[in-house]
């Protein structure tokens, strides 16, 4: 949870945030497995690459984002691998 809040200090760089949430995300089982945690880090991933690839037109994100986008729908529990998405999006993040 510390890693969490120095996290949220530096928000400078949304990508950069993102990349530092997702990787604790898979680093740290209990915030993993803690669902509500869990759901808003998704959302902030989500929201966070929606702005970066509509507002701030960084296109090249969009492979991150539409993964967002199933991670997010695998909250209602219609995807299994929520760990393989991360992956997936933190790849695509650079």
């Amino acid at each position: 949870m510390e890693r969490l809040i120095q996290m949220l200090k530096r928000r400078d760089d949304k990508a950069d945030f993102l990349r530092d949430l997702i990787r604790l995300l898979l680093e740290d089982y209990e915030l993993y497995s803690e669902d509500v945690l869990f759901r808003d880090a998704v959302e902030e991933i989500y929201s966070g690459l929606r702005h970066l690839v509509i507002v701030e037109g960084r296109h090249e994100l969009l492979d991150a984002y539409e993964l967002a986008v199933l991670l997010r729908a695998s909250l209602s529990g219609g995807i299994p691998d929520r760990k393989a998405l991360l992956r997936g999006i933190l790849e695509k993040l650079g």
